[in-house]
């Protein structure tokens, strides 16, 4: 298989780069989606190229989007983003996810 083929699979397959079930959109731009996560239905971020590396410009810009959503969505609720790739490990996405009374993030997955 060359290049351009494999790059073609990865990206019909993979369900970041597809985005078929969107539920609730908060903010769409060129770079980035942010969206509600269809699985744990907390607001997310989507880099729009399927990679795991972006420039440190846009990574600040994403994550002040972020949490410019996540204020919205959580109110006066404490939460947090979780840079971590759990399900998909290889397209860039973070997730605003709830922190506990305690201060500490609620496990998900």
């Amino acid at each position: 298989m060359g290049f351009f083929c494999a790059v073609i699979l990865i990206r019909v397959m993979c369900q970041l780069c597809i985005l078929e079930n969107r539920t609730n959109t908060y903010m769409d731009t060129k770079k980035f989606i942010i969206l509600d996560c269809d699985s744990c239905l907390v607001p997310m971020a989507v880099w729009k190229d399927h990679t795991m590396s972006i420039r440190t410009e846009y990574e600040d810009m994403m994550e002040s989007m972020l949490h410019k959503v996540a204020k919205e969505f959580y109110k006066d609720k404490p939460y947090f983003i979780d840079k971590k790739q759990n399900a998909i490990h290889d397209h860039l996405h973070w997730h605003v996810r709830p922190l506990n009374s305690k201060g500490l993030a609620k496990k998900y997955g």
